[in-house]
């Protein structure tokens, strides 16, 4: 491990397992294989505090046009002296629009139309 700590150091912590290898085979004469670089560049991230990328697994979560209706609950407009929409309604529709995605908003719309 003190090996790959030394390649991170001259390299950078982003530095690529293929480069940390050829890096520890010329200075240390060690043959070692990515995967175990890996391991060891994640220990190593993991006790300085720099951790890997988060991310999403799986595919994202399709919801049903009828039931997201039904569970977004939005005040009903008021009847002002002017006919706008308020900027309260347009950020409701925008927020359920990134839900529930653009086509599946119309297709609510169509639905309640």
């Amino acid at each position: 491990m003190e090996a790959v700590r030394q390649a991170m150091s001259n390299l950078g912590p982003d530095g690529s397992p293929s480069d940390i290898q050829k890096f520890i085979k010329e200075q240390f004469d060690v043959e070692m294989t990515a995967n175990m670089i890996s391991s060891y560049k994640s220990t190593l991230r993991g006790k300085a505090g720099l951790g890997g990328k988060k991310r999403k697994r799986g595919r994202p979560r399709k919801i049903d046009v009828v039931a997201a209706a039904t569970t977004v609950a939005v005040k009903p407009h008021t009847v002002s002296s002017h006919d706008s929409v308020p900027w309260k309604d347009l950020r409701t529709i925008k927020d359920i629009a990134g839900r529930i995605g653009k086509k599946n908003l119309r297709d609510l719309v169509d639905f309640l139309d």
